[in-house]
């Protein structure tokens, strides 16, 4: 053994490079590990937005990040999952919430009854047993005081990409990381790349191209009260997410360039957001480098704004890369045999990140153009066929290695998607009809109770801006 690690080097810029520096001199900095950030003034976007799901709110303490400071510098708002607008044609809509699928009961998973009873005639949706939707839509969020539901509500982060940014690297500073220019020499025992420039590393591998090759990045006027939810709008060619924060809406128009012109594109997204807009032109979208660790190099994911929307995605992903790597910290800095574990959890990770992601598009029914056939017919993983193919035959998420979201979501995004289990767990059927019914009657009326009593979205940000609950 020739020595622990001593010096890191952090290259890039945006929102990666100044999270994995916080986050390692916080961790290691007590043990004399010295972080320098050699910063490429890669920056966000003045429109981009980042979707920081409930995990990554209880990422941020161990960051030194407290809430004042997002909802001052970062135009945080509070959020409780994605609305999906139009996936199925029209005006429907479904909500990923944030939370539990209804209450267990009979020492069964909620669903599994409701599975039950829809086959017999019920017409109330999975999302509306779900504390967290149900809130969402009534704009109300905090911790319900009403014993009779066990449901908890732990909101996510709506932010301002270019001000979280700002806010990482104010905490860079305070904790002593030295921010130099990208051009200085790089010495270090550990090297953290979090570029994601195809002309710093050519010959990186990367993934595979998304479905949509195209994105419209704008802003429009808030919305008041501003909603607990963002939005994923399908169009002809793709999808528009809208972000809301403190001070205007966020906008990200997602299109296939083989599919729309920008013009077509810049039109889907202003019926999306229904309110005059500021946008920039398109630019390309390509695949991302694939993160892992080779010698004394690893590459993490870099969320930027552009890509990282859709169900949080990379944030979530980004997060996941970092705290893998606290706990896989390198004991010697010459032989580093957690390389080739920290690069298998990192390439399973994004996998399943991906998977869920995908699903909107496998599931999606949409019909009438060719950009929805396609995404239909688009491969996807062993892995997602098997978690599809089961939840359609018995309302069962299947588990796999480096998975990232809880049944409950899987279950809120298929149901939303229209997919009823063909069956149901047998023991289903020893609870009789009046029982089951009573419980669903409880059920609502608890989730009801819950949501009267709960803050408004100001009153929360305001208690979080004080310091309070």
């Amino acid at each position: 053994m020739t020595g622990p690690v001593e010096r890191v080097a952090v290259l890039g810029g945006g929102v990666a490079a100044p999270m994995a520096a916080l986050a390692i001199r916080r961790a290691f900095g007590r043990l004399g590990v010295s972080v320098t950030w050699h910063d490429d003034n890669t920056r966000p976007s003045r429109h981009a937005a980042l979707v920081a799901p409930p995990d990554l709110v209880g990422f941020h303490p161990l960051l030194g990040l407290g809430d004042a400071a997002l909802i001052d510098h970062a135009r945080a708002t509070l959020t409780l999952g994605q609305q999906f607008v139009g996936w199925a044609g029209g005006d429907d809509a479904f909500l990923h919430a944030y939370g539990d699928a209804g209450t267990p009961f009979a020492s069964l998973p909620f669903l599994q009854h409701w599975v039950r009873a829809r086959h017999a005639g019920l017409r109330v949706a999975l999302e509306d047993f779900c504390l967290a939707a149900v809130a969402a839509k009534q704009g109300r969020v905090g911790s319900p005081r009403d014993p009779s539901t066990s449901q908890a509500v732990k909101p996510g982060r709506h932010l301002d990409a270019p001000g979280y940014a700002a806010v990482l690297r104010a905490g860079c500073k305070a904790a002593g990381v030295r921010i130099v220019a990208a051009d200085m020499a790089v010495k270090a025992d550990l090297i953290v790349d979090t570029r994601d420039d195809a002309d710093a590393d050519a010959d990186a591998e990367r993934d595979a191209a998304p479905l949509c090759d195209r994105v419209i990045l704008a802003s429009a006027a808030p919305i008041d009260p501003i909603p607990l939810h963002g939005r994923i709008v399908a169009h002809d060619a793709g999808w528009t997410a809208l972000t809301p924060l403190a001070d205007r809406i966020a906008i990200t128009c997602h299109y296939a360039s083989a599919h729309m012109n920008e013009q077509a594109a810049l039109d889907a997204l202003q019926r999306a957001v229904a309110r005059p807009v500021q946008a920039d032109p398109a630019v390309a979208v390509g695949g991302r480098r694939i993160p892992g660790w080779s010698g004394n190099r690893l590459t993490i994911a870099q969320p930027d704004g552009i890509a990282a929307t859709l169900d949080g995605a990379g944030l979530t992903e980004l997060q996941l890369a970092i705290a893998q790597l606290i706990l896989l910290w390198p004991i010697d800095r010459t032989a580093m045999p957690e390389a080739a574990l920290y690069t298998d959890e990192l390439r399973g990770t994004r996998a399943r990140v991906a998977d869920f992601s995908a699903q909107h598009f496998r599931l999606a029914t949409r019909s009438g153009s060719p950009f929805w056939d396609a995404a239909r017919a688009a491969p996807i993983s062993r892995e997602l066929a098997a978690k599809i193919d089961l939840f359609a035959a018995r309302g069962m998420v299947a588990h796999f290695d480096h998975e990232a979201h809880v049944d409950d979501g899987w279950a809120l995004c298929m149901a939303g998607h229209g997919v009823v289990p063909r069956s149901h767990d047998a023991q289903a059927l020893l609870v009789e009809d009046q029982a089951l019914l009573a419980e669903f009657q409880r059920q609502l009326r608890a989730v009801a109770a819950a949501v009267r009593g709960m803050p408004t979205h100001a009153q929360a940000l305001a208690a979080l801006r004080s310091g309070g609950q």
